[in-house]
C-alpha cells in the first residue's frame, strides 16, 4: 500500500520546463550561446551545481555561469508576471485526493526553495501548502539521477522508501526514483520515456489525475 507521494515539480507539477525552453531561446540570441536541444536535455531535472557541469561540458570552464544564471531568473519572473505560471493538468485534483484521503505528501524538487517560494503570486493555487515535507536541490549533495533527494523526503516523512511512489516527468528524475526503491511513475512532458526507462518504470501515464486510479 502507497504511504506516501514524493513530486518532482518542474514539468510534474508547474508547466515551468516549457518557460525554460522558451528562456534559453532567448538567451541564444542575447548570449550568442548555442543552448541546443542536447543541452536543454541534460539540464532537465538537475540542480544548481549539476547544471554548472553542463555549463562546463558544452562551454568550457570560463563560462559566466553566474550572469547567465541572473540574466534567466529575471527574464523567468518576468514571463511569469505577464502570463502566470500555469499548474499542470491533474496537479491539483491528485493534490487534493492525497489530502481527503491522508497519504503523504512531500516536494522533492532541484530548484532551490527560495526561488520555487517566488513563484506564489503568479499560480492559480498555493501548490506548496499541500506538501508536509519539501527538500530541493541545495539540502543534497547528488543531484538526480541520484535518488538522494528523494530517500531524504522519505526518512523526513517517515515513511519507509518502499511504500511511497516517486512522480516524475523527466529521465534524470526518473532514474533517481527507480534507483531510491520506490515505486516510480513518469507522467512526460517535454521526454518521452526510453526503451530501458519503460522496462523499469512502474508506470507510464498522462497526467498526475490518472495517478489516482493506481491508489485507490
Amino acid at each position: 500500500m502507497i504511504e506516501a507521494l514524493l513530486y518532482d515539480m518542474d514539468g510534474l507539477l508547474l508547466d515551468t520546463e516549457r518557460m525554460q525552453d522558451k528562456i534559453w531561446d532567448k538567451a541564444k540570441e542575447h548570449f550568442h550561446y548555442d543552448f541546443n536541444e542536447a543541452f536543454k536535455k541534460e539540464m532537465r531535472g538537475i540542480n544548481i551545481r549539476a547544471s554548472l557541469k553542463v555549463h562546463e561540458k558544452y562551454f568550457g570552464k570560463n563560462f559566466d555561469y553566474q550572469t547567465v544564471l541572473k540574466w534567466r531568473r529575471a527574464y523567468f519572473m518576468e514571463m511569469a508576471k505577464d502570463e502566470g505560471i500555469p499548474i499542470k493538468k491533474g496537479a491539483l485534483d491528485l493534490l487534493r485526493y492525497a489530502r481527503e484521503k491522508k497519504i503523504h505528501c512531500a516536494l522533492a524538487t532541484s530548484t532551490e526553495r527560495d526561488r520555487f517560494m517566488q513563484y506564489i503570486p503568479y499560480l492559480e493555487e498555493n501548490i506548496f501548502d499541500y506538501f508536509e515535507v519539501i527538500v530541493d536541490g541545495s539540502m543534497v549533495k547528488h543531484s538526480k539521477p541520484d535518488p538522494e533527494i528523494f530517500l531524504l523526503a522519505a526518512d523526513k516523512l517517515g515513511v519507509a522508501i518502499e511504500k511511497c511512489m516517486v512522480l516524475e516527468d523527466s529521465i534524470n528524475g526518473v532514474k533517481a526514483g527507480i534507483a531510491s526503491g520506490a515505486k516510480t511513475v513518469m507522467i512526460p512532458d517535454l521526454m518521452q520515456p526510453t526503451d530501458e526507462i519503460k522496462d523499469q518504470v512502474y508506470r507510464i501515464l498522462n497526467d498526475l489525475s490518472e495517478v489516482i486510479k493506481i491508489l485507490k
